[in-house]
């Protein structure tokens, strides 16, 4: 593998050395509490200066692509789709990351030419529009179903048990944080994908840390509990505010439902919070769905709240866009959509070719973090409309599914 491909650091999202050791280096960075109190803090100083260059090097090693690693043996993609019919919804359809701009439109468009028949369904009312969506996939008489974006299997018991007694299996894509959460019970589902948010929290901390010439980072936080990676992100951002840096405080969290992600419930919201807490400097949002109503809002508190900025995890065209474009927007950690559409469809062809799905922790779509200095390689031209394959290494994470399923050489 050649040294482009290569990852600079160990990293949490991708299975490139054993899942353990990577976990365990996403989670800690290197820098223990202790070690940073060791080195000393100057004055009005959150976080000591060897902290700081650590952060720095591991921010900068987290704006390059990942290595890709085969999630399981090759199988024939063709063979396993051919005249097969697939349901496939996302979490919330107003979520570009998510719906026929994103993942379910990458996903449909390379089962299609690999023979299935594919039934979008759309999804913009929260847990009873993916149960009635389930419910189709029944009366459809589909052979696999697709969940997009993570929607949690613990609202949707009667259904997935309904869609297990007709043999039709269910993919729930990024659903799985890491690790696992007792409060998403994995029960009913087929198969997964994962993605890490946990280490998208911790580098948008870390970034927050360095804008902030390490200043305590007193954050306002946005998280949904109607998706897995909810108590995964926020435990995140607190052990990481432990270990770095000693002053930082999440001074308010929000929770949103997902229909609420972008609407005038969560912008009345984040408004009010900004104006009754003026030590607010640092927004970090959990799924970058919700921040394309708070971008104005955020922006126009700047003024009051010395070094505010936001940061997301997610990797949607319009955030990373919106970071290119500069103002308080600065950071999104996330996979392209396209990454995690490949993923998701890769758990699809192994079920419907009869083979074991891939073990969670090794479907897992890459994170990059994205600056305005990176964020043009995300979409053609930099234009923000369309996803573009340069920012990995020109395209080489889809040809290599490509070459595992057997489509190219």
């Amino acid at each position: 593998m050649s040294l482009k491909y290569r990852r600079l650091v160990a990293r949490g999202r991708v299975a490139a050395i054993p899942f353990v050791a990577a976990a365990a280096v996403a989670g800690g960075v290197g820098v223990s509490s202790a070690a940073a109190h060791r080195a000393g803090h100057a004055a009005g100083m959150a976080v000591s200066s060897k902290t700081l260059n650590v952060l720095k090097k591991y921010v900068a090693a987290q704006e390059h692509a990942p290595a890709w690693i085969a999630p399981g043996p090759a199988v024939n993609a063709k063979k396993a789709l051919k005249g097969k019919k697939i349901v496939t919804f996302p979490i919330s359809s107003e979520i570009d990351a998510c719906n026929l701009k994103g993942q379910q439109g990458y996903l449909d468009a390379e089962a299609t030419k690999l023979g299935a028949k594919v039934i979008a369904l759309n999804s913009s009312t929260g847990p009873t529009g993916w149960q009635a969506n389930l419910q189709q996939a029944i009366t459809d008489k589909a052979n696999a179903v697709v969940m997009l974006c993570g929607p949690t299997a613990a609202v949707l018991t009667p259904q997935l048990a309904a869609l297990k007694a007709h043999h039709i299996p269910v993919v729930d894509g990024n659903y799985n944080q890491t690790g696992g959460s007792k409060s998403f019970p994995f029960s009913g589902l087929s198969a997964e994908s994962g993605v890490d948010t946990a280490g998208g929290m911790k580098t948008d901390l870390a970034q927050a840390l360095i804008n902030l010439k390490g200043k305590a980072a007193h954050v306002l936080f946005l998280d949904s509990s109607q998706v897995a990676q909810y108590q995964g992100a926020i435990n995140a951002l607190n052990g990481a505010m432990k270990k770095w840096c000693s002053g930082c405080s999440v001074v308010k969290s929000e929770d949103f439902a997902t229909p609420d992600w972008s609407g005038p419930k969560e912008t009345a919201a984040i408004s009010s919070d900004l104006q009754a807490n003026p030590s607010i400097n640092t927004v970090i949002v959990t799924f970058d769905g919700m921040t394309d109503g708070i971008e104005s809002t955020v922006q126009s508190a700047a003024s009051s709240h010395p070094g505010l900025a936001m940061y997301a995890w997610g990797g949607g065209l319009a955030e990373i866009k919106a970071v290119q474009n500069g103002g308080t927007f600065m950071g999104d950690s996330g996979p392209n959509e396209k990454w995690d559409a490949y993923n998701q469809l890769d758990q699809v062809i192994r079920l419907l070719a009869h083979q074991k799905p891939a073990p969670v922790n090794k479907e897992i779509a890459p994170n990059m973090f994205f600056v305005k200095s990176n964020a043009a390689s995300f979409s053609v031209g930099g234009k923000g409309t369309q996803y573009s394959d340069k920012a990995f290494a020109n395209g080489a994470f889809v040809n290599n599914y490509l070459r595992l399923w057997g489509v190219i050489k």
